[in-house]
C-alpha cells in the first residue's frame, strides 16, 4: 500500500484491489462510520486513520475525531498492520486531546477525568515505544499542565533536548518549566534560543520573553515584547492584560485610562482568562465598586486551578467583603488565601488583622501584624498598625508589657522621620503613647504638628488632628484654647458633611461633646447642659451627655436630679460600669454605705468587671471607713479590716502598681500593729506619691512605734528583714532570716508561707540553671516537697473559720495553687534529675572504661614484660643446652693419650684391688697419718659437691642471665684448653664429673692403701677450684 495520497485540499484511499483511489474534501467530510467502514475495508496504514483524524479535528468535530483514533488502536492492534510508532501516535493524539479537553474544564471532577484518561494513554504509548520524542514532549507537557510534576517534566525536556538540541517544542517547554521555577533569566534564554531558531515563532514565544523582562525588571523591554505579540495578533487576550498592568503601574490618569480600556478590550476577547478577570476585580474594586469587584473576583476563582492565583482570588473576594463589612465571610476568604500560600502571602494576612481589630480582638490582630512584619519588616503600615495595638492592648504581664512598650518607641523612632512626621494618625498615635507618662509632653507633639501644617500655608489641617488638639489642652486643664479649637472644629464640619455625610455626623457628635465638657469645666454650666440636650435630642443613647448631667446636677448640690440622670443610664442599661459608678460615688457623698456597697458590688458581678480596681477600692475605702466611725461597735473591727484588706489586695493583684491601694493597706497594718509591714509599705508609696505628705506622716508613726516597743527582734521584723533580701533577689539571705523567723514563731503562718515562696524561688533558680549538679537537683527536691507540704497545712488550717480568720491575710485558694504549681515542678525536678542521674552514671561509666583500659593496657604491658623474661629464659636454657652438647661433642679431642696414663690407670686397678683386698682382709689403717689423710680428703670432696649443687640452683633459678656470663663460660673453657694440664682424664660434663666421682670414692673406701692422686672431670669454675686444692 502507498502512503495517504493528498490531493489538493482532500484527502484519498487507495482500494485495495483494483488500483484506484476514494477522494474526499477535507471541507465535506461525510460521517464518519463511514470513513471508518472505508478505512477497514480496505486495510489502510495506521498514517491514513492518523490524517483523516486530524481533519475532523480541524473541522473542530472533536467527536469523530476521537472515534477514529479509538478505531484505528484497536483496527492496528488487531490486524498488527502499521507501524509501532503510528499505533503510537493514535495514543498521544488522545492524550493530548484529554489534556485540551481537562484544561478548558472547570469542574474538578471532571477534569481529574479528563487527566486519568490522558494518563491512560500515556502509559499504553509507554509500552510500544517509551523513549520516542514526541511522545515524551507529550508526556512532560502533561506533567507541565498538571503543575505538580515540574520536577518530571524538566527531567524530559532535557532528555529531549539533549537528544535532539534544535527540537523548538522541547526547549519552550523548558522555558516554561524554568519559569515556574522562578529562573527568569535562564528562561529568557531558552526563549531567545526559540526566536533566533524560529524568527517567524508563533506570538507566545514573545509572550513568554515579555515575562520573563518583567519578572528581570526590564519594564521598557517587557513592554516592547507585549507590543509585538499585538502586531503579531492584536488580539491576544495575554499580552492585553499584561500592557494594561504596566500602565497601571505607571499611575497617571492617562495611563490609567489606557490600562482601563486594553483591559475590558482583552476580557472582552477572552473571557475565561483567569488573569483578565483577577485584574478586573482589583481595578474595580480601586473604583470602590465593590460588588462587581467581587463578581469578576468569583469568576476568577471558578476559572484558576493555580494555588497561587486561586489564593489571589480568595483574597480579592475578602477584600471586597471586608469593605462592605460582611466581616465573618471575609475572615473565612482570608484564611482559605493564607491556607492556600502560606504566611508568606501578607495581603491577606494583612487585612485579616484589621478584621481582628474590627472585632476587638487586639491579641489576634497583634500576632498577624507580627507575622507580617517578620517577612515585610520595613512596612511602615504594619509598624502602624503594631503601634496602635501595643497602646491599646499593652500584655497582661509585666515582660510582655516591657517588650510591647519598647517595640512602640522603637517603631516611633523609626518611623517619625522626614514625610512621616505629617502623618497625623502617626503622630496622634504618639501623643496617645506619651499621655500614659508625660501629658504635657503628648500635647507638646500635636501641637508641633498642627504648627508644621500651618506653616505650609495650603495645608489644611485635618480634623482629627486638630480635634486631638483640643483634648489634650483639655486634659492640660487649658480649657479656654480647647473650647476655642472644639469650635473651630465645628465650623469647618459643613465641608466634611458635603464629602461623606455619615462620618461628618459622627464627628459632630464626638466634638459637640467635646466642646460642652470645657464649658462646663470654664463655669458655663448652662452651656454644657444646653449642649447635651442637643446630642440627646441627635442620639437618645447617648449615655455620656445623661451621665454629664447628672454630674452637673450632684455638682450644684442636687443629689436627688443627679441619681435620677444616674438611674435613668441603669434603667436602659444595667450594665454601665460608669452610670453604677457615679451612683455609688453619690451614696458614698451621702454616707450611705450601704447602698454605694451594693452598686460596687454589682460591678464586680459583671464577669468582664470583676477586678475592677476602682469599684475594688470603694469597696476597701467603705469597710475603712468603718473603722474611722467614734462610736463604732470595735468587735466588728477585726471583719472590717478583714474585707478591707480583701478589696485592697484584689486591687495590687490586678494592678500591682496602685500606690493608693498600697497605701491603704499600709494603714491597715498599722492599724493592727504590723508596724514593720506598714513601714515598708509607706515607704513605697512614698516613693511613687513623693510630693505627698500623707505617706510621709504615716511612715513617721511606723518608725516612732518601732522605736518605742523595741521590735527589732521581732518575728515580723525579721520577715520584714527577709522581704528587703527577696526584693534585692538574695534568696539566700532572705532564707535564712525567714527561718530564723519562723524559728521565733513556729506558729506564724505568715512567716512559714513566706518560707516557702523562698524555697520555690530558690528551687526553680536551680532549675533554670544549666550548671545545676545532682546535689543541686536533690536540694531543690527538697526545697519543693517542704514548700508543697507547707502550703497543704495552710489549706488543711485555713479550712477552719477561726484560723481562716487569724490568718486573714493567707489566700487558702492561692496556697493551693502553689501547691500544685509545686507538685509540678517536683515532676520537672524529678525529670531533671533522672536525667542528672543518667549523665552521672554515664560519667562514672567513662570514668571505669578508662580505670578498665588503663589497667588492661598495664596487663598488655606486664604480660609482655613476662613474655620477654620467658624467651629471655628460653634463651639462656637453649644456650646451656647447645653448650653441653658443645662440651660432649669436644671431650674426645681433649684426650692426652700418653705411655704414663696407662701406666697409672692399671696402677689405679691394682691399687684399687689392693685397698679392697685389704679392706677385706685386713680391716684396719696401717698408720694414724693414713686415716687423717684420708679424712681431710672426704670433707674436701664433699665440700666441693655442695659448692657445685649450690651453684647449680643458682643457675636454675636465676631469672635473668645475660650474655656476658655465656661469653665468660666459653672465654674460660678455651682458656683451659689452651692450658697444659697433664690429665690424663676427659673433659665431660657434670654428670660425668659426678659419676667418677662416687667411683673415686667408693675406691677409697675400699682401699687399704694410702691414697693415690687421682684427675677428675672438670664442670664448672667451681669445681675447678676445688680439683686443685685437692690436687
Amino acid at each position: 500500500m502507498t502512503e495517504t495520497v493528498l490531493n489538493g485540499s482532500g484527502l484519498v484511499i487507495p482500494k485495495r484491489y483494483g488500483g484506484g483511489v476514494i477522494e474526499y474534501t477535507t471541507s465535506t467530510l461525510p460521517e464518519v462510520d463511514i470513513i471508518i467502514s472505508e478505512l477497514l475495508g480496505e486495510h489502510c496504514r495506521i498514517s491514513l486513520w492518523y490524517d483523516f483524524a486530524l481533519a475532523y479535528y480541524r473541522q473542530k468535530r472533536f467527536d469523530d475525531f476521537q472515534a477514529i483514533l479509538e478505531k484505528g488502536i484497536e483496527y492496528g492492534q488487531k490486524e498488527h498492520d502499521g507501524t509501532s510508532t503510528d499505533i503510537l501516535k493514535l495514543y498521544d493524539a488522545l492524550a493530548s486531546y484529554q489534556i485540551l479537553c481537562g484544561c478548558k474544564e472547570t469542574e474538578k471532577v471532571k477534569k481529574a477525568q479528563h487527566f486519568s484518561k490522558a494518563t491512560t494513554y500515556f502509559n499504553a504509548g509507554d509500552k510500544i515505544l517509551m523513549f520516542d520524542q514526541d511522545h515524551l514532549l507529550g508526556r512532560a507537557y502533561f506533567c507541565l499542565y498538571e503543575g505538580l510534576k515540574m520536577d518530571q517534566a524538566e527531567a524530559q525536556f532535557k532528555f529531549v533536548i539533549n537528544t535532539n538540541e534544535k527540537n523548538v517544542p522541547a526547549i519552550l517547554g523548558y522555558a516554561c518549566v524554568l519559569y515556574n521555577k522562578k529562573e527568569y533569566k535562564k528562561s529568557l534564554e531558552m526563549y531567545k534560543k526559540v526566536l533566533k531558531m524560529c524568527p517567524n515563532s508563533p506570538p507566545y514565544v514573545r509572550l513568554g520573553i515579555g515575562y520573563c523582562l518583567h519578572k528581570l525588571g526590564y519594564i521598557e523591554k517587557a513592554r516592547v515584547a507585549f507590543e509585538r505579540v499585538l502586531e503579531l495578533e492584536e488580539n491576544n487576550s495575554y499580552a492585553l492584560t499584561a500592557l494594561a498592568v504596566l500602565d497601571f503601574n505607571k499611575n497617571t490618569l492617562e495611563s490609567t485610562s489606557a490600562a482601563a480600556k486594553r483591559l475590558v478590550r482583552s476580557w472582552k476577547e477572552d473571557s475565561k482568562n483567569s488573569v483578565t478577570a483577577l485584574e478586573m476585580a482589583n481595578f474595580l474594586f480601586l473604583r470602590t465598586d465593590y460588588a462587581k469587584s467581587e463578581k469578576y473576583a468569583n469568576i476568577a476563582l471558578h476559572l484558576i486551578e493555580s494555588p497561587r492565583l486561586k489564593a489571589e482570588g480568595h483574597y480579592m473576594v475578602g477584600r471586597c467583603l471586608h469593605q462592605k463589612g460582611e466581616t465573618d465571610l471575609a475572615i473565612r476568604h482570608y484564611n482559605i488565601a493564607i491556607n492556600s500560600c502560606g504566611s508568606k502571602y501578607l495581603q491577606p494576612l494583612f487585612g485579616l488583622g484589621q478584621l481582628f481589630v474590627k472585632n476587638k480582638e487586639f491579641e489576634k490582630a497583634i500576632d498577624c501584624f507580627e507575622k507580617v512584619l517578620v517577612d515585610a519588616p520595613n512596612d511602615i503600615n504594619t509598624k502602624k498598625a503594631l503601634i496602635m495595638m501595643y497602646i491599646r492592648c499593652p500584655g497582661k504581664n509585666f515582660d510582655m508589657k516591657n517588650k510591647r512598650t519598647s517595640s512602640a518607641k522603637k517603631f516611633f523612632s523609626e518611623l517619625l522621620t522626614g514625610d512621616n512626621l505629617f502623618d497625623a494618625t502617626l503622630v496622634a498615635e504618639h501623643a496617645r503613647f506619651l499621655e500614659k507618662t508625660n501629658i504635657s509632653l503628648a500635647l507638646k507633639e500635636i501641637a508641633r504638628i498642627v504648627d508644621m501644617y500651618k506653616e505650609n500655608g495650603n495645608g489644611v489641617i485635618p480634623i482629627e488632628l486638630y480635634n486631638n488638639l483640643g483634648v489634650y489642652l483639655y486634659m492640660n486643664k487649658i480649657y479656654i484654647e480647647a473650647n476655642s479649637v472644639f469650635s473651630e472644629c465645628l465650623n469647618r464640619l459643613d465641608k466634611e458633611r458635603s464629602k461623606d455625610t455619615y462620618y461628618a455626623n459622627n464627628l459632630e457628635l464626638t466634638l459637640t461633646f467635646n466642646l460642652a465638657r470645657t464649658k462646663e469645666e470654664l463655669g458655663y454650666c448652662n452651656d454644657a447642659i444646653e449642649l447635651y440636650k442637643c446630642l440627646l435630642k441627635w442620639k437618645p443613647n447617648y449615655y455620656e451627655a445623661t451621665l454629664r448631667l447628672g454630674r452637673i446636677a450632684q455638682k450644684r448640690g442636687d443629689s436627688r436630679i443627679a441619681s435620677k440622670y444616674y438611674e435613668e443610664v441603669i434603667s436602659r442599661d444595667s450594665k454601665n460600669v460608669e452610670a453604677l459608678t457615679l451612683l455609688g460615688c453619690l451614696y458614698m457623698e451621702r454616707k450611705d454605705y450601704k447602698q454605694a456597697q451594693k452598686k460596687f458590688e454589682d460591678i464586680i458581678k459583671l464577669p468582664e468587671h470583676k477586678s475592677n480596681a476602682f469599684a475594688c477600692f470603694a469597696l476597701g475605702n467603705i469597710w475603712l471607713e468603718q473603722l474611722c466611725i467614734p462610736n463604732r461597735n470595735k468587735e466588728k473591727d477585726e471583719q472590717h479590716v478583714m474585707r478591707a484588706f480583701e478589696m485592697y489586695s484584689k486591687v495590687l493583684r490586678y494592678h500591682p502598681k496602685n500606690v493608693y491601694a498600697a497605701n491603704c493597706i499600709a494603714i491597715l497594718l498599722a492599724f493592727n500593729g504590723n508596724y514593720e509591714e506598714a513601714r515598708e509599705c509607706f515607704a513605697e508609696v512614698r516613693e511613687n506619691l513623693f510630693d505627698k505628705k500623707d505617706a510621709w506622716l504615716n511612715l513617721a508613726h511606723v518608725y516612732a512605734a518601732i522605736e518605742k516597743f523595741g521590735l527589732n527582734n521581732d518575728c515580723d521584723v525579721l520577715m520584714s528583714l527577709a522581704r528587703i533580701f527577696w526584693k534585692n533577689d538574695d534568696y539566700n539571705n532572705a532564707k535564712e532570716y525567714m527561718i530564723q523567723a519562723v524559728n521565733a514563731d513556729c506558729c506564724n503562718f505568715y512567716a512559714r508561707y513566706n518560707l516557702a515562696k523562698i524555697y520555690m524561688k530558690i528551687g526553680l533558680k536551680i532549675m533554670e540553671s544549666t550548671k545545676s549538679s545532682l546535689t543541686d537537683l536533690d536540694n531543690a527536691i527538697g526545697y519543693f516537697t517542704e514548700a508543697r507540704d507547707v502550703y497543704n497545712v495552710i489549706y488543711q488550717l485555713l479550712n477552719n473559720n477561726e484560723m481562716k480568720y487569724k490568718w486573714r491575710y493567707i489566700n487558702r485558694d492561692m496556697a493551693k495553687e502553689e501547691s500544685s504549681k509545686c507538685e509540678d515542678y517536683l515532676i520537672q525536678a524529678n525529670l531533671s534529675r533522672t536525667k542528672a542521674i543518667e549523665f552521672e552514671r554515664e560519667k562514672e561509666e567513662c570514668k571505669i572504661k578508662q580505670k578498665e583500659m588503663m589497667l588492661k593496657l598495664e596487663e598488655e604491658r606486664i604480660a609482655e614484660k613476662k613474655n620477654k623474661e620467658e624467651k629471655d629464659l628460653e634463651r639462656l636454657k637453649r644456650l646451656r643446652e647447645l653448650r653441653n652438647e658443645y662440651l660432649n661433642m669436644t671431650k674426645d679431642a681433649l684426650k692426652i693419650p700418653t705411655v704414663e696414663e696407662k701406666r697409672k690407670s692399671s696402677s689405679k686397678k691394682e691399687g684399687g684391688s689392693r685397698r679392697k683386698k685389704s679392706d677385706v682382709n685386713d680391716g684396719f689403717i696401717v698408720s694414724e697419718e693414713e686415716f687423717e689423710e684420708e679424712n681431710r680428703r672426704r670433707k674436701q670432696k664433699r665440700k666441693g659437691k655442695k659448692n657445685r649443687r649450690e651453684q647449680e640452683s643458682q643457675i636454675e633459678n636465676s631469672e635473668s642471665d645475660n650474655e656476658e656470663k655465656k661469653q665468660e663460660d666459653e672465654e674460660d673453657i678455651n682458656n683451659k684448653q689452651k692450658g697444659k694440664y697433664k690429665s690424663k682424664a676427659y673433659i665431660s660434663s657434670d654428670s660425668d664429673s659426678s659419676e667418677n666421682e662416687k667411683k673415686e670414692e667408693e675406691g677409697k673406701r675400699e682401699s687399704l692403701s694410702p691414697p693415690v692422686p687421682t684427675y677428675t672431670g672438670i664442670s664448672s669454675d667451681s669445681d675447678d677450684s676445688t680439683n686443685s686444692s685437692s690436687n
